[in-house]
């Protein structure tokens, strides 16, 4: 009879429709939020890039084709073109001397020279990033023994420096010169040298490192070397499975 009462007060409860409904479709959400972003805020910036041209310019029928979005992408065109004209321009001596001008013209006017300031050095930060001197991306020993930090591999160490550094046998290792970013600014950082052997390679991109250290490891790389799933889809399936044991164990229980 005991026993009897005490499965009776271990039964749990069955999760109700409305709870299997709710999880379904905050799975559905998880899903579908990614994509909705993407495309609202590639219309914001088609719109926001093309809002400037003079559209009451042109015909009537022009401009309501396809719903005004043929007329935005051809905008869209035409400015990456300006835009490409830029990039060449910045070739020569002349592009040079007029961004020269620019710059001092807009650093020189109170209230802009601060927004200009904050853009152009986000702008600066974005063509370093792509313009990276890494080579690859390893993981030190750094601060101390036994602690790990992400490292980004510049070059090999010269070997007028490389020969002082021995083994137990005295002879010169081969090193590598590697940069220790900081968190959350990547731009700053520790330049040490590290014998080679010592060092951990991983199979992340120079980009996903830097998320990954601006992030303080929050945002973690897309493709590792254990596999290159869909974090997205792995974090769906957990939930899945959760919810799909919450209602297998009142069923259990009932038995």
């Amino acid at each position: 009879m005991s026993t009897l009462s005490h499965n009776h007060g271990a039964k749990t409860v069955k999760p109700s429709r409305l709870t299997r409904a709710r999880n379904k479709v905050f799975i559905g959400l998880m899903l579908a939020t990614p994509v909705m972003a993407t495309l609202w805020i590639f219309n914001f910036m088609l719109r926001f890039t093309t809002s400037w041209f003079p559209r009451h310019l042109l015909p009537k029928k022009v401009d309501d084709l396809l719903g005004g979005y043929l007329l935005q992408l051809i905008v869209l065109i035409l400015l990456l073109l300006v835009l490409y004209f830029l990039g060449e321009l910045a070739h020569n001596f002349l592009g040079k001397r007029l961004y020269n001008l620019a710059d001092r013209i807009f650093s020189g006017i109170p209230i802009i020279r601060n927004i200009y300031s904050f853009v152009r050095q986000l702008c600066e930060w974005v063509a370093k990033s792509r313009n990276t001197m890494f080579n690859a991306v390893v993981l030190v020993e750094y601060p101390r023994k036994g602690c790990y930090a992400i490292g980004m591999v510049t070059a090999n160490s010269d070997p007028a420096i490389s020969s002082k550094i021995k083994d137990e046998d005295g002879s010169p290792l081969e090193c590598v010169n590697v940069f220790v970013a900081t968190t959350p600014n990547p731009t700053s950082g520790f330049f040490i040298i590290v014998p080679k052997r010592d060092t951990i390679p991983l199979d992340i991109d120079i980009a996903d490192a830097i998320n990954l250290i601006i992030s303080a490891g929050a945002i973690l790389p897309e493709k590792t070397a254990t596999g290159s799933k869909n974090s997205m889809l792995q974090i769906i399936d957990s939930l899945i499975m959760k919810h799909r044991s919450d209602e297998a164990e009142p069923s259990a229980a009932d038995q």
